[in-house]
């Protein structure tokens, strides 16, 4: 074995097992064997039969869990009787020097149903000469051909079922993993292995921390079947569930997703998701974490108190939705009730471009218009004044914020029309009329800034 290579199992034998986060979702099936997580390696020497805990398997030949090379007889690895290894080499392609190697499970799980002649231990391929030395756990029944397994947990099966789920494959990198696994309870009832256990995978190339840990409730009869009980506390596309349900009946209920509630975390779940980490200015990733189901969770509840400001008029679900078109008193009653009393007013006056009839109320660089243009007298838009001088709860869809250059316009999707003395736009979010504080170039540099803009009927250019 490379000095690298025990470097790297010296560090997986002194990791602790990982604890439940939270109940979650992902199951799979995946055949094979099995895990577990004490690796050593030496030359073996010849070595009393002792009597330690392990001495029992002494008395007769054991299993190899791992290549079906039949049964071996074992000895101590040397007079500390630190572990077993197999007399005879087990001669596996990739292993020629190889031996099976037999440890205690430190820390030892809670068994249940464990027979007197039975053995749960630790299993491992010594002086291995691959990258990765196959390890895991094994129950050993003693009969007439010696210590059989009766369930062998590797680790290489854990790693295959990991790599069926979501938290792990949105954490370990390109290189190989090596996984440990730590049982923390084993269960033996009518020929099928129930465990709990904590996992850490680690690179290989860089075992100085594991990449990810977590926790896993399996059964072993023919296959290994385990469901994944810790939870980063992350929603992410390919999840499904309840978490995902509820995850889309909140977008649903807010206007951000249009699809059926399926409980999949698709491709729609993730724009919506994007759309609204974008609106409410939380990092864009498509993934709910934390901080956007509870963000979102505020909203859906009335519990935020953030304003959202679209083309559709202002937004604070479940307190007070002021849509374009609402009439003229509950419109203003509603804005005053998101942002108090304005800082002026203008009463109705007739507007010198097209002859009906305006009304402009103001909080601080936010300007509410009505006007009587389709009839009666209504909420028909909305203005920024000034960019930096803002109601600091209001936000608006697109993610804009006051320190906001043309840069993150233009990647926002805006454009730029000299006309008019030159203004910018942004179609899809019905936003015009843009000013900027440097004078206006074709293009506008990439760090001047966005005084103002609109919808509605402020987004018009004055006459």
């Amino acid at each position: 074995m490379t000095s690298s290579r025990r470097l790297l199992l010296a560090i997986l034998l002194v990791v602790a097992a990982c604890g439940d986060d939270s109940t979650a979702s992902t199951t799979t099936t995946t055949t094979t064997d099995t895990t577990t997580t004490t690796v050593a390696t030496s030359t073996t020497t010849t070595a009393p039969e002792g009597t330690g805990p392990l001495a029992g398997l002494l008395t007769a030949p054991v299993e190899d869990p791992f290549f079906d090379t039949g049964f071996h007889t074992m000895q101590y690895v040397d007079d500390t009787e630190a572990y077993l290894v197999s007399q005879d080499l087990l001669g596996v392609p990739g292993g020629e020097s190889a031996r099976l190697a037999i440890g205690l499970l430190d820390p030892a799980p809670v068994t249940a149903g464990v027979a007197d002649d039975q053995k749960l231990v630790a299993t491992w391929i010594d002086n291995w000469s691959g990258d990765i030395a196959p390890t895991g756990a094994a129950l050993y029944t003693l009969g007439a051909d010696g210590w059989g397994v009766y369930a062998a947990i590797t680790d290489t099966a854990v790693l295959a079922f990991l790599e069926t789920t979501t938290d792990f494959n949105a954490k370990k990198s390109a290189d190989p993993h090596v996984v440990q696994t730590t049982l923390t309870a084993f269960d033996w009832a009518g020929g099928t292995a129930h465990f709990i256990a904590g996992v850490a995978a680690f690179d290989y190339l860089d075992a100085a921390a594991p990449v990810y840990q977590g926790q896993i409730e399996c059964s072993l009869a023919a296959s290994l079947d385990c469901v994944l009980l810790s939870d980063d506390g992350v929603l992410r596309p390919g999840d499904e569930g309840e978490g995902v349900s509820t995850l889309q009946s909140d977008l649903a209920a807010i206007g951000y997703f249009p699809g059926a509630v399926n409980g999949t975390y698709d491709d729609a779940t993730e724009e919506a998701v994007r759309l609204f980490q974008r609106d409410y200015r939380l990092g864009v990733d498509g993934k709910a974490g934390p901080s956007t189901l509870g963000l979102l969770a505020d909203v859906v509840g009335g519990e935020s108190d953030i304003v959202l400001a679209s083309q559709d008029g202002l937004f604070r679900h479940g307190v007070a939705n002021t849509s374009f078109g609402t009439l003229f008193d509950p419109a203003l009653s509603g804005l005053t009730h998101l942002f108090g009393n304005p800082d002026s007013a203008t009463g109705w006056y007739a507007d010198a471009c097209d002859g009906h009839q305006w009304y402009r109320a103001t909080w601080d660089g936010f300007t509410a218009i009505f006007t009587d243009r389709d009839g009666p007298k209504q909420f028909d838009g909305w203005a920024v004044d000034d960019l930096s001088d803002l109601p600091s709860r209001l936000y608006f869809a697109g993610g804009i914020r006051p320190s906001w250059t043309w840069e993150d316009f233009a990647a926002m999707g805006a454009g730029f029309d000299p006309s008019y003395g030159a203004f910018w736009y942004d179609h899809d979010l019905g936003y015009n009329n843009g000013r900027f504080v440097h004078p206006p170039s074709d293009p506008p540099a990439a760090d001047a800034e966005v005084k103002s803009f609109g919808t509605g009927t402020g987004g018009f250019v004055s006459c």
